[in-house]
């Protein structure tokens, strides 16, 4: 047996032995995070790893081994998102044997035809890559550094922070796709992949923890930082590829999006990937479709993540522009394009063709179009995006990005232009940048803001001038046109201006490197490290400790504690940072204490919050909070916006009008969330340390099944109807706890509507306790669905909506036996109710009997 035969062998038996020992660890009672890992290496590695051998391993070209690691770790993402896609349009939600099952099997397909190409010959040998980065042993001391550095920031700490806003939201839905509920990736108004990730997890562990949910968010981030030092040394050299990717390894926004479950971290994998692939065919275009098929499949994975994905074709299309000018003929072209195109088209139609048909991408449309990218015109946003940058990165790395453009930018003027050509370019450059940061709307005319066109000049004629090479073109492109789009050309950008700080990273890492050159040839290169090295450190150093304070360090959580205890030495441009879109950063108020108190009876009854709705469902599991309900409890929760600190502190001062102050989480040690009871009854408040109760949540309440207000897949019928109430709306069936109640006390009832069609009007339910001899009531509660969160207009057709109510028993009920009633009504017009066969039914309906006991 050749070599390329042996190894090939070893590389299966390996991936056999590694998929053997990822099931053996799903199906063993071994810690969650090393089920995680198991589940990420199972459904995404090695078919990643297979794909990608399958594809370009094999083929005329193969990449380098660690090149092919990268590409395997993207198609592996793809691999996730595509296969628990499908398994979620299948009917009745993910088990655990059913997903296990179709990654097995996936496994299977994937290795049969390599197997079967072995078997007829031998495989390709890899080509060597003349531009690949030299690694010299200070590059490999730089790529551990780049490693302890990106990894540090990116894992350390990294389930501290509960689930936060979209977060929470995120996690409950892909609760929802296991449960099997069919429309919930459709009601998002973004691709699937940040439900779907979490979602595989959460069908092969059965649990979910803030670890488990972020972790493939963080591995992404995490490889997308070597992608971008292997893309950096391909375009400017090694120096320049380690300063681009460990610029991005210390930037606030990459490091907060590698904290949260959120999308940011696949597109910024999956498009370095792309342009990396793009760059090597405008290179040398041997197997041309083949990577062209593997760019299309992570294309697609990216769109799939977030629209701004497509931000990558002005890239993308000057590098196809490029493999056709380097000879590669258009009708080649054309047909290696034709399959790649394919594949995508058909991976992005089977979540976007039916999205697009449903209700909810109106509204999805509109928010894009009108609240996000606006109404058409420019906007200014520089401002903003200064402020926000400064947040998540210190203002001395956001005035190093801007110093190293605009040295940049006059390279580029000086090795063109000549004499006074050269000084004037220089004075408008620095003259323009200087006015921006004293006024960002210095140039206003006529009451519109005209700074876009500076900023555009600028980009335009350097990217038109003669000497510019295909690498710093290409480049400029990718870092100028999203970000005169972002900041220009969108009226709300908030955190979507990452889109061009890759190729910003890489212009900086760029310069940087020209500079060491400069210094190389006037110095000997010992001395040359000698200054860079200390100089690197402290730049670390400098930009590090800034991202520690505020990402890692969490015995103080300090920029919710902003005023008190921000770090000394790094100058900020406000006085107060910004309240909008502000995620990633440590937060904890305790709510898994929260959920834990509920489940062990100590806290009962309805709370109100201050903090998002989704965040309280997902730890008290979807229960006890209704707005059309008084609470019994109120909530206070601390926002990780400093400026919001104020507004907190004057509804604790309002609460305690009419609460009292029932206990207080303690979050290491210090107060959390606190618990206001209503009434004065003199209570002793107590304390509630979160380490007594996380482990309890994570280990007993952190499953996948749990029943909230809203869209259900699986509605915990108790009691099955089928009674048409008007035209399209059906109750099918109801859960009640108990059918007997004291006077004072409660009832939980759980009603399960659908719509067969769209309904035009929003009904308002009824449920009465009432002796229909005398009519004397013993209880009434009325609202709309899902405690006024679920109008019926806004019910999809062939969803189960779960309608809850807590009703209460009057104090003065007498005894006896009471018919439960229910209805739907607008005004003083109740709908009529059918039965199945279409036999009329009132305009009530008598679901059962309760009886109220006398008391004693």
């Amino acid at each position: 047996m050749n070599d390329p035969m042996l190894r090939f062998s070893r590389l299966v038996t390996i991936g056999v032995g590694v998929a053997g020992i990822a099931n053996l660890i799903m199906l063993s009672p071994v810690p969650l995070l090393f089920k995680s890992i198991a589940v990420l290496i199972l459904t995404g590695l090695l078919p990643g790893a297979l794909l990608v051998e399958g594809l370009i391993g094999q083929s005329a070209a193969p990449p380098p081994i660690w090149e092919q690691i990268l590409y395997s770790v993207g198609a592996g993402y793809s691999s996730m998102v595509i296969v628990t896609l499908a398994l979620s349009y299948l009917p009745g939600g993910l088990t655990r044997g059913q997903t296990l099952l179709t990654f097995d099997l996936l496994l299977l397909v994937l290795t049969l035809p390599l197997l079967i190409r072995h078997s007829r010959g031998p495989a390709g040998h890899p080509l060597p890559t003349p531009h690949s980065p030299l690694l010299t042993p200070y590059l490999w001391l730089g790529l551990l550094a780049l490693c302890l550095v990106g990894g540090f920031f990116r894992f350390t700490n990294l389930g501290y922070a509960e689930f936060q806003g979209d977060e929470a939201r995120l996690t409950l839905r892909a609760a929802e796709v296991i449960q099997g509920y069919e429309n919930v990736l459709f009601i998002h108004q973004k691709g699937p992949t940040e439900i779907l990730l979490p979602t595989v997890l959460y069908a092969l562990t059965d649990r979910l923890t803030e670890t488990t949910a972020r972790l493939p968010f963080a591995i992404a981030n995490f490889t997308a930082l070597f992608a971008i030092f292997l893309l950096g040394g391909r375009l400017f050299g090694p120096i320049a590829g380690w300063v681009a990717a460990m610029l991005l390894a210390l930037d606030g926004y990459l490091i907060g999006f590698a904290r949260v479950v959120q999308y940011q971290s696949i597109v910024l994998l999956m498009v370095v990937l792309v342009v990396l692939i793009f760059y090597r065919l405008a290179r040398d275009p041997k197997a041309l479709p083949n990577y062209l098929t593997l760019a299309a499949l992570l294309l697609a994975t990216g769109l799939l993540s977030h629209y701004e994905a497509a931000l990558v074709m002005f890239p993308v299309a000057y590098l196809t522009w490029r493999i056709w000018r380097q000879g590669t003929p258009l009708t080649r072209l054309a047909r290696a394009l034709l399959v790649p195109i394919l594949l995508g088209g058909v991976v992005l139609a089977s979540f976007y063709a039916p999205f697009m048909l449903k209700p909810g991408f109106n509204n999805t449309y509109s928010y894009l179009t009108g609240y996000r990218m606006g109404a058409g015109g420019t906007y200014n946003n520089l401002a903003d995006f200064f402020n926000r940058t400064t947040v998540y990165s210190s203002t001395y790395y956001f005035l190093t990005l801007v110093g190293l453009t605009i040295i940049g930018l006059l390279l580029i003027y000086w090795r063109n232009l000549t004499g006074l050509w050269r000084w004037l370019a220089t004075l408008i450059v620095l003259a323009g940048v200087g006015l921006t940061f004293q006024r960002v709307t210095w140039l206003t005319l006529n009451h519109k803001d005209f700074i876009w066109v500076f900023f555009a000049a600028l980009l335009i004629s350097a990217w038109c001038m003669p000497q510019f090479s295909p690498e710093e073109r290409v480049v400029w492109l990718w870092f100028g046109a999203p970000m005169i789009l972002a900041l220009f050309f969108t009226a709300i950008p908030n955190t979507h201006v990452y889109g061009f700080f890759i190729a910003w990273a890489l212009l900086a890492g760029m310069v940087v490197a020209r500079g060491w050159q400069a210094l190389s040839t006037r110095l000997s290169m010992r001395t040359v490290q000698m200054i860079a090295a200390p100089i690197a450190l402290g730049v670390i150093l400098l930009f590090g400790l800034y991202e520690n304070y505020y990402f890692v360090y969490n015995k103080v959580e300090i920029l919710r504690t902003w005023k008190m205890n921000r770090p000394q030495g790094y100058w900020t441009p406000y006085d107060q940072p910004t309240e909008i879109a502000i995620f990633g950063f440590p937060l904890n108020n305790g709510w898994k204490a929260v959920g834990a108190l509920y489940d062990e009876g100590i806290l009962q009854g309805n709370y109100a919050t201050n903090t998002r709705d989704t965040v309280a469902e997902w730890y008290t599991r979807g229960a006890h909070n209704c707005a059309r309900d008084v609470p019994n409890y109120y909530m206070l929760a601390n926002p990780v916006e400093p400026g919001f600190a104020e507004a907190t502190a004057k509804l604790r001062h309002q609460l305690l009008d009419d609460h009292e102050l029932f206990g207080t989480i303690l979050v290491h040690g210090n107060p959390g969330l606190e618990i206001y009871k209503m009434g004065k009854a003199g209570i002793q408040p107590q304390q509630f340390a979160l380490e007594q109760y996380a482990d309890h949540f994570d280990q007993t309440l952190a499953g996948p099944h749990f029943e909230r207000n809203g869209p259900v897949g699986q509605p915990a019928i108790q009691h099955p109807l089928n009674m048409r109430f008007g035209d399209a709306i059906w109750l099918r069936g109801y859960t009640l706890n108990k059918v007997e109640a004291t006077p004072g006390g409660t009832l939980e009832l759980t009603l399960y509507w659908q719509a067969t069609q769209h309904v035009a009007q929003n009904y308002f339910v009824f449920v009465q306790a009432i002796d229909l001899k005398d009519f004397h009531k013993a209880g009434q509660r009325d609202g709309q669905p899902g405690c006024n969160n679920y109008p019926t207009t806004t019910w999809l057709p062939g969803d189960t909506i779960a309608d809850h109510y807590t009703l209460p028993i009057e104090p003065d009920a007498l005894p006896g036996a009471y018919s439960l009633l229910t209805g739907l009504y607008i005004g003083d017009q109740r709908l009529e109710i059918h039965t199945a066969d279409g036999e009329p039914a009132g305009n009530q309906l008598e679901l059962t009997q309760i009886n109220v006991k006398g008391t004693r």
